[in-house]
């Protein structure tokens, strides 16, 4: 039987987080639903949103059968909102927002249902959203992980990961850097820097945007305060060996000095098997392995981020 999502104090804002990464396969799913469990755990209102619209599993790691309501159904019918599709889990305090079943097109959303969705999953009543979102960093992906209060990115210690981490934080940044210049309309301040990027120096985002503050101090300053908001944290999963341990710090070093981009070390999760155990018994690894390294690490990682 499914408990419901308990609906007090409506007044408050949920906060949102965004969990992505660049690469499929690294364990966003299992560790935005270990993070969004233990929070509810704690009385929080948390609602999980399956924004992976080409491969939508988040109720399967909660153990739940196929969805009776769908992202889909919210540009099948226009009256519906999220709130409407909001599904109860087998969990207190803890609701689902199902990105199965998707039609062909919902993977590839326009940019009006794109915006529709993003404005309303600020209007949801609860205190945490979590945001599962798909792998690459198309335009979709990216401006979900921007429109969010707080990005995480999960990486594993393999090359391709590492890799994929470094092009999406990339993308990421420039992707809200363009946002910041359209809502500023100085566009063409942008243009005339780029143009002498090389006499300027501008090797990285960070350049760019002192780069602008040089031509233009008032614009400059703005476009300066509305990214440094833009810091995501990171979480290594799938630690092995004690030195990869490392690689979210090391990756944090890089992003600072190549990038000019500040990156948040979360935590490491470690490899465990009772993941996959848990998966394939449709159970949450929370609820079934409670004591687990999984659950442990996890729980480590809630208590370090800021809410």
């Amino acid at each position: 039987m499914t408990r419901p999502v308990p609906v007090e104090k409506p007044n408050i804002k949920p906060h949102v987080w965004a969990i992505g990464g660049g690469k499929g396969g690294v364990g966003k799913s299992a560790l935005t639903t270990g993070i969004a469990m233990t929070l509810a755990g704690q009385g929080q209102r948390c609602v999980m949103i399956d924004a992976d619209l080409g491969g939508a599993n988040l109720h399967t790691f909660l153990g739940m059968s196929s969805p009776e309501h769908t992202i889909s159904d919210l540009f099948r019918d226009p009256t519906k909102n999220l709130q409407d599709i909001l599904l109860a889990t087998p969990f207190e305090n803890l609701g689902l927002i199902s990105g199965a079943r998707a039609m062909l097109n919902v993977a590839n959303l326009k940019h009006f249902q794109k915006e529709k969705l993003i404005r309303q999953v600020f209007s949801l009543e609860a205190d945490y959203i979590f945001i599962d979102l798909g792998a690459g960093s198309s335009f979709n992906v990216l401006d979900f992980f921007i429109a969010a209060h707080n990005g995480l990115m999960v990486v594993t210690p393999t090359p391709t990961s590492i890799e994929n981490t470094y092009h999406f934080l990339r993308a990421a940044y420039f992707r809200k850097l363009r946002h910041v210049i359209r809502d500023l309309k100085v566009e063409a301040l942008v243009d005339s820097s780029l143009d002498d990027k090389e006499k300027s120096g501008i090797r990285s985002p960070r350049d760019l945007v002192a780069e602008l503050r040089r031509r233009d101090p008032s614009a400059g300053e703005e476009i300066d305060r509305a990214m440094m908001s833009f810091s995501p944290g990171l979480i290594v999963n799938q630690v092995q060996r004690h030195q990869d341990r490392n690689l979210g710090k090391e990756m944090a070093l890089a992003c600072k000095d190549f990038l000019g981009i500040d990156v948040t070390m979360a935590g490491s999760v470690r490899t465990d098997e009772q993941v996959l155990m848990a998966l394939n018994s449709r159970r949450p690894t929370l609820s079934m392995f409670p004591q687990s390294n999984f659950a442990k690490d996890v729980r480590q990682i809630v208590q370090k981020l800021e809410w």
